[in-house]
């Protein structure tokens, strides 16, 4: 569950004591409000709990809580613990949340009509991640994960014509299985990298074995790259995801409004296969404020072989960023011009890529 929020306030005890050489715990209350085209405006609340580096070199453990609602009548809750151990090699990390979150199905495929079917997604998830990191750059894990969807239909027409019985995941269920990942990052930061590369593998396979209604798998790759430039930042990014035929829709490969592409409403357009591709320029102006100009392109299609050049959609914009920490973790606003049609925006917290 992506974490689209927005803070505008957080504990000055992060900057006090940013020079020691082993970071305190600390408490960071943030309002969750922030905007994106699927969700509308959104309002709640953030609390992380950053507790003490005991050791030089590795990362502090931090439970996280997210608190939100949607002007759009979305609601959700999650927790997440995030814990390292022997010495930072090991990370294990959580989730146990649910959501009540009204969405619309514009069918299958790049295009769709401007109107789409709506529906209310109940869900509980849960998850545990155990990765480990045998070299400072190179780190791999699995996961196991439970999810339960409950749907209804509540669109206003009187016949729904897109989200039929047929469609995949209409009914709802318990999806459940395991994953593994990989990730090789050689970034110098990871809320504002100036140089280095991360690249990220990813497959999920949903199985009766354990208990999952549906068998599915969701396999993405992702890499993106920073160059310095003097003090501003050249950033460029490619994402690739495939799926299996019988996926549900709601875990089918899509853009999103507030990441992949900016001002798109990403409900419009999913399918088993997307390829993506990003360009950011960010212009440092102070040590708390920066800007930045980007190009985002996204498309999706039934196989890989499917992809054309002239089928991309894309978000051309600027954006303003506001550093909440020394290492720039920012509060973020993206305006986005999609497929010179129409402008959105989106506000929330951490980079695109």
């Amino acid at each position: 569950m992506k974490k689209t929020l927005i803070a505008v306030s957080v504990a000055l005890a992060a900057f006090a004591n940013a020079n020691e050489e082993l970071k305190p715990a600390a408490w960071v209350p943030l309002p969750a409000i922030g905007s994106s085209p699927e969700t509308g405006f959104q309002y709640g609340a953030y609390v992380m709990r950053i507790f003490p580096q005991l050791e030089s070199g590795v990362p502090q453990n931090r439970l996280e809580l997210l608190l939100q609602g949607t002007t759009q009548g979305q609601f959700q809750a999650y927790f997440w613990p995030n814990v390292y151990v022997d010495q930072g090699n090991w990370q294990v990390k959580g989730k146990l949340g649910g959501k009540y979150w009204p969405s619309a199905y514009f069918g299958q495929g790049n295009t769709s009509d401007e109107n789409g079917d709506k529906y209310a997604d109940t869900a509980a998830e849960t998850s545990i991640t155990l990765n480990y990191r045998g070299v400072p750059v190179f780190s791999f894990g699995g996961s196991l994960f439970a999810e339960y969807h409950q749907l209804k239909d509540i669109s206003e027409e009187p016949v729904t014509t897109l989200l039929t019985p047929d469609i995949s995941g209409s009914q709802g269920g318990l999806y459940s299985g395991i994953g593994i990942n990989a990730s090789h990052d050689t970034r110098d930061n990871i809320d504002w990298p100036t140089q280095g590369h991360l690249l990220t593998a990813n497959w999920d396979v949903f199985t009766a074995v354990l208990g999952s209604e549906l068998d599915f798998n969701v396999a993405s790759l992702s890499f993106a790259n920073y160059l310095a430039v003097a003090e501003d930042v050249l950033g460029v990014s490619a994402s690739l995801a495939v799926s299996s035929e019988e996926t549900p829709f709601t875990h089918l490969p899509k853009p999103t409004g507030d990441r992949t592409l900016r001002g798109a409403n990403g409900n419009r357009w999913i399918d088993n296969s997307s390829l993506g591709l990003q360009g950011e320029y960010r212009k440092v102006l102070s040590q708390r404020w920066a800007v930045i100009g980007f190009v985002d392109t996204f498309q999706v299609a039934p196989t890989l072989a499917d992809f054309s050049v002239s089928d991309f959609h894309v978000s051309t914009g600027l954006g303003v960023r506001f550093a909440m920490t020394p290492d720039r973790f920012n509060v973020r606003l993206d305006v986005g011009w999609v497929d010179a049609e129409s402008f959105n925006m989106a506000i929330t917290v951490g980079e695109a890529f």
